[in-house]
């Protein structure tokens, strides 16, 4: 049996790697090959991460796989979280605290902002779909290739989706100017634009200079530049929270499940202008976030030690990881400020044989060759101990030596 970490049907216009979409055609009946339109209906899109389907399929422990498809801190769930929830057990015969109170307080705190600029949800996928209803957004550009749930969120709504993507002859670099080209075009019609940043998958940061252009050319427009900082934690420094009060139709999107390794727990947070934060409010369902999370995430903001050795850890290992690959033969790996890096096959293969051959030896990787933007040839790794690093480096080199030979 076949099995690819968020791969989906194929669709040859996005095999092509293309640069950007021609503007004057709504992204909408060919968002991407994830989405399929059965009448008023759409399918979602995958995500890596599913090592649940891989052990059911493969008939083995979910405990012996090793997922380099979900980009989750190696490091582990924190000790100081696992208390708090242990601790916050006998409040579970209450309901949650809706208004996530004190956690808010701790955000506020850690990110300098008034805490009625922070929405708590559950996870930061569920704030994504908030935020084109409440903004009521009609037509939105996404810079990417890059993360599948702001096209499905923005289409889900009905809105019109358009696309400018990063050139891979630039590895990758956010396409900064031409974004504010087609932003300045007269027949422009966009009121918002979606950027993750760090990029998710192609690991590549926006600095703040850019960002602040950026965000002041949308202003003049009236426009929503909505900013996906689910990896920021890695380059704190290119953070834009500090520029929420001088740029008040600005929205950014933050998660706990990446960096603090509880993707199992769901919580997420939005920081804005107390007037946006107050929409998104009024269309989020009541008691979104449990008691237990709620302790726990308190909990891990605080514990400074956990954030300094994860820092350190993956500076360290990202660099020793990306030299293992790049001394495969005819491996492309993309520069990441984030904890994975996007890796270009050699196209004499495909994403899927390998992933299908990696998975064959209990190794899930993300396929990303569905991905709007980029080809065949792509997957996302992400970055794991130095041990699992080592096993997966040997299994891609046999894997490639194999199907070359």
């Amino acid at each position: 049996m076949s099995w690819r970490s968020g791969s989906a049907t194929d669709e040859g216009s996005h095999r092509q790697g293309a640069h950007a979409h021609d503007l004057d055609k709504p992204y909408r009946s060919s968002v991407g090959p994830w989405v399929a339109f059965y009448g008023e209906g759409m399918t979602q899109p995958a995500h890596g991460g599913n090592v649940y389907k891989v052990a059911r399929e493969r008939r083995i422990p979910v405990e012996r796989i090793v997922d380099f498809s979900a980009s989750i801190n190696p490091l582990g769930f924190p000790a100081t979280g696992l208390r708090a929830i242990r601790s916050a057990l006998k409040q579970i015969v209450h309901y949650p605290d809706p208004d996530c109170w004190q956690l808010r307080q701790v955000l506020a705190q850690q990110c300098r902002v008034d805490p009625e600029m922070i929405l708590v949800g559950n996870g930061s996928t569920e704030l994504i779909h908030l935020v084109p209803r409440a903004l009521a957004i009609k037509s939105a550009l996404i810079i990417g290739p890059t993360f599948e749930e702001y096209a499905y969120a923005l289409m889900d709504a009905g809105s019109v989706v358009q696309y400018v993507h990063a050139k891979r002859e630039e590895r990758f670099r956010p396409p900064l100017q031409e974004v504010l080209r087609q932003l300045s075009a007269k027949r422009s019609r966009l009121d918002a634009v979606f950027l993750c940043n760090p990029n998710n998958p192609t690991g590549q940061a926006m600095n703040r200079s850019a960002l602040c252009e950026l965000a002041e050319v949308v202003e003049r427009l009236q426009g929503w530049l909505i900013v996906d900082e689910a990896f920021i934690d890695y380059c704190q420094e290119q953070s834009v929270v500090s520029m929420l009060r001088e740029h008040p139709r600005m929205v950014v999107l933050r998660s706990l499940t990446k960096f603090y390794a509880m993707p199992g727990l769901r919580i997420g947070y939005v920081l804005a202008a107390s007037k946006i934060v107050d929409r998104l409010k009024d269309r989020q369902p009541p008691w979104s976030v449990n008691s237990l999370v709620h302790n726990a995430s308190c909990a891990v903001l605080q514990d400074d030690v956990y954030a300094r050795k994860s820092r350190v850890f993956m500076e360290n290992e990202r660099s020793r990881f990306v030299r293992g690959l790049r001394s495969l033969s005819e491996l492309r790996v993309y520069p990441s400020a984030a904890n994975f890096v996007l890796i270009e096959l050699p196209a004499w293969t495909s994403a899927g044989e390998v992933t299908d051959g990696l998975v064959s030896k209990r190794l899930l990787v993300r396929d990303c060759s569905t991905l709007p933007g980029l080809s065949m040839q792509m997957i996302r790794v992400a970055i794991r101990t130095a041990k699992e690093n080592r096993r997966l480096i040997a299994a891609l080199g046999a894997c490639l030596t194999k199907r070359h030979s």
